[in-house]
This record gives structure tokens, C-alpha cells and sequence, in this order.
């Protein structure tokens, strides 16, 4: 079968989510790896001209069922574009999955999305395309939701992946010549790398828990070592929650990578709590190429984080930063921004991000993203039902502040604690960054130093 994977080409708005990361679609190369029999193809929308290339695509390439991914700013983009296909052909199959639709698969109940892919997919696409390849029923493919007289029905849930190992290596071939277009913040050319998934802990405005069921899996220490030995770049960035989740695995991982002596810079999520257990094992990753650490801060005050139910404290936090500063681990901070806040809020988070001398500040609006406690707690007080705002630097709840002045102080955070580009040149450890990124970098700082670029809207 000819299948088309389409990342969409993502929120319209000026600053946002996506102009701080534009990762490689993990999530695809690995659909594409699970389907090898299948002539395949992935349109990455958000480095194309949109209508045009899906146009080029569908006339050339001829695909018989199309598939579509996304986060929750994706819906408005991937709902066009389901729209698009049918239009200029019909009798193309199309299926949606990924966060958004799995949680609140109502949004894409739409004459134009034949199927919706609830969970992981990698095993529940391949079967489903087995279904329209040899005449089966698809409406008994577990995992599946199908339209029927206008509504949706779901065949039942799919259980999990047993063995995280048997998930497919991510074919990387089908997007190499977007790979120059792919970059995290600062970062360009990253290959991202999936070693768990899920998280074990609660915070009210994190869909992932809910989506992996509360559980969290993680690969073999020699599974992960083989896939990082299979990249070809030279700089790996863990998408998991917490990489440091299971202490003992990643220090098993540490133990083998120094053992080969491989030459890699390594990026790295991780709670504070797990840092502070092994300070030795921050050490020791560092020793071999661990650049960044990207961790969720949140707040600067325990109330804060009890509020959103992060099960952690300031004091752990503060701990955290210590042992990266004294290992040369740049911190990669991402702090929450409540709509309640007023100016002294901002003026005290400024405060608190220079005294820990937070290397990359990241500032998020609080947002109830759809599947977590906080959608359900908060979705009567929403303010827009545009999706493409939900990308965490536009408040969708309202502000105690009006508007105007709280994008203005949203800007003045980055403003007054982001490093000049010249100081960022040498903290990145780049060198001579390429043209095209330090274009991006000059127009992404400008952007999120200016109040007017936080008022347009997707």
C-alpha cells in the first residue's frame, strides 16, 4: 500500500511552543519503521509550503491512505488538512492519532477522518492497514475508532506494548531532507531518541500520564546504547519525561557508552528529585558529553507546586541546580506562568532565574491542554476554543492582569533573563553557527522580547 505520514504544519501564531522546538516527527519515523513492507513517504508540513506540497504529494505519489499526527496546537492545521485530501480525492483513506486524538478524539469527528487511532500506534496501524489491504473489517481492529451514521465508534482500547524493546528503531531515511530544518531552542540537526515512556507521577497539567495510563516503561540499558550507536549525528536529545526515572538503567547506560569511548553531546530531561539522589551520576554523564538538562522547575514557590500537583519542592529544585552549575551541565528551566499572576509575580520570578543563573529560561502559560485534570477542573473558564492558541505562550484562561500587560510582562521575563546572542553563542558550545539557525535565533529572541508578537492569534 501507498501510505502518506503528515506532521502539519502546526500553529500560525508568532511565538509559541513551535518556534522553541521543531523536533524531528519521532512519532512517524517510528510508524514508518513499523510498516516496511509498504511503500511510505513522510510530508513534514512545518519545513513545506503547505497546500502546495500535500497537492504535489497526492498527485505524484499517489498515496492510498494518509495519516496524521499531532499535538493539541496541530488540530486546526491537521483538520485542514484532512479536509484538503478528501477534496482533491475522495477515495484516499485517512487516519488521525497521536495526544490530542487520543484524548479528545471528538475533535476529529469529521466526515473527512475515516479513522482515529487511539494509544500507540505502532502496532495498531500496520494492522489496520493489513484490514484495507486484504478486505477485513477495520471496524475490528482493536484500538481503531471508525465513523458510523455521524458519529464515532470505538472498537476498544488496545493494550500496550508488553516490551518497550519491540517498539521499531524510528526510520530516520524517510526525513533526511528535512534533517537541516530540525532543531531544539538552540540546538539544530538534533536527533531525538525515545528510551521510555509515561511518567509515574500526577501533575494536574500533563497529558502524558493520562495517555500512557499512568504507567511508565522503559527500554533495556542495551537497547538504548544499540540505537544511540545507530544515530548518526553527533548530538542525541531524550525525549523522555525523566530519563532518570530508573537511576540503576541509566547508569548502566553511562557505564557502556564510556566503555566504547563514543563521541556524542547528549540533551536530557529529568526531574530535580532524581538528579539530587545521584549527584555522582550527573558527574559521570557530564564526563561523557552531557551538555543540557532540561528540567521542569515550575515555580519559585511550594505553594506553587502543590497547586499543580508536582509532588516536589523548591529546596529540591535549588539542590538540582547546584549539582548541574558544579558540573558544567547547562539547565535548560521551564517555569510555569499562572493567569492570576499580577507584576510583582513576574518581578519575583525574574528575581529567582537570575539568582540560580538559569542558563536557558523557558516560560510556559499555565494551559489546560485536553486529557488532563486541569481541562477538566478549568474548560468552563476557557477563553477560546482555537487550539492553535493552546501553545504555551497565550493564556486561554482568562488574566487577573489585562491582556495587553500581561504579554508585556511575558515578554520582559525573557527580556530580563535570557543571555544576549553573543553570550548565547558561546554558552551552546556551537562554534560557527549555520546562517540559517542564528537567523532563527535572532528572530525567535526577538519575538519573545516583544509584547505585540504575544497578541496575534493563530
Amino acid at each position: 500500500m501507498r501510505i502518506l505520514l503528515v506532521q502539519p504544519r502546526g500553529s500560525a501564531t508568532l511565538v509559541g511552543f513551535n518556534r522553541l522546538a521543531r523536533p524531528e516527527p519521532l512519532a512517524l519515523e517510528i510508524l514508518a519503521a513499523a510498516l516496511p513492507d509498504h511503500q511510505l513517504r513522510i510530508l513534514d508540513l512545518r519545513l513545506e509550503d503547505a497546500p502546495a506540497a500535500l497537492s504535489h504529494e497526492l498527485a505524484t505519489f499517489q498515496p492510498q491512505l494518509v495519516g496524521v499526527t499531532g499535538y493539541t496546537t496541530d488540530v486546526p492545521s491537521a483538520q485542514e488538512l484532512l479536509r484538503e485530501v478528501k477534496s482533491l480525492d475522495p477515495s484516499i483513506r485517512t487516519v488521525v492519532g497521536g495526544h490530542h486524538a487520543s484524548l479528545q478524539p471528538q475533535d476529529f469527528n469529521m466526515p473527512e477522518a475515516d479513522f482515529v487511532v487511539i494509544g500507540e500506534g505502532e502496532v495498531t496501524l500496520p494492522e489496520l492497514v493489513t484490514a484495507l489491504e486484504t478486505g477485513r473489517d477495520p471496524r475490528e481492529v482493536l484500538g481503531v475508532m471508525y465513523r458510523e451514521g455521524g458519529r464515532q465508534v470505538f472498537v476498544g482500547p488496545r493494550p500496550p506494548l508488553g516490551q518497550l524493546d519491540n517498539s521499531p528503531v524510528p526510520n530516520r531515511e524517510v526525513t533526511s531532507r528535512y534533517r537541516s530544518g530540525y532543531y531544539l531552542r538552540f540546538y539544530q540537526g538534533a536527533y531525538t531518541m525515545e528510551s521510555a515512556r509515561g511518567c509515574p507521577y500526577r501533575c494536574n497539567f500533563c497529558s502524558v500520564w493520562r495517555f500512557y495510563g499512568g504507567k511508565c516503561r522503559l527500554k533495556k540499558a542495551d537497547t538504548v546504547v544499540d540505537q544511540i550507536l545507530a544515530i548518526h549525528g553527533d548530538f542525541v536529545a531524550f525525549v523522555d519525561d525523566n530519563f532518570l526515572q530508573n537511576l540503576p538503567r541509566a547508569e548502566a547506560i553511562y557505564e557502556r557508552l564510556k566503555g566504547l569511548g563514543l563521541k556524542k553531546r547528549f540533551w536530557m530531561q529529568a526531574r530535580s528529585d532524581s538528579i539530587v539522589k545521584r549527584p555522582d551520576l550527573i558527574e559521570k554523564w557530564a564526563s561523557i558529553g552531557l551538555t543540557t538538562v532540561l528540567m521542569g522547575l515550575e515555580a519559585f514557590r511550594d505553594d506553587d507546586l502543590a497547586k499543580v500537583n508536582k509532588s516536589n519542592s523548591i529546596a529540591t529544585n535549588e539542590k538540582a541546580v547546584q549539582i548541574l552549575h558544579a558540573n558544567n551541565v547547562d539547565i535548560w528551566g521551564a517555569f510555569l506562568v499562572d493567569p492570576q499572576w499580577t507584576r510583582p509575580d513576574f518581578d519575583a520570578l525574574i528575581q529567582y532565574v537570575r539568582n540560580l543563573k538559569i542558563t536557558f529560561p523557558q516560560f510556559t502559560v499555565l494551559t489546560p491542554l485536553p486529557g488532563t485534570d486541569l481541562f477538566r477542573e478549568r474548560v468552563q473558564d476557557l477563553i477560546t476554543s482555537n487550539f492553535a492558541n493552546f501553545d504555551f505562550l497565550h493564556s486561554v484562561l482568562p488574566t487577573r492582569m489585562p491582556l495587553d500587560e500581561f504579554y508585556e510582562n511575558m515578554a520582559r521575563l525573557y527580556g530580563s533573563t535570557t543571555l544576549s546572542l553573543s553570550d548565547l553563542r558561546q554558552k551552546i558550545r556551537l562554534g560557527n553557527i549555520p546562517t540559517d539557525q542564528l537567523r532563527h535565533l535572532k528572530g525567535l529572541m526577538a519575538e519573545l522580547t516583544n509584547p505585540k508578537a504575544y497578541m496575534a492569534e493563530g
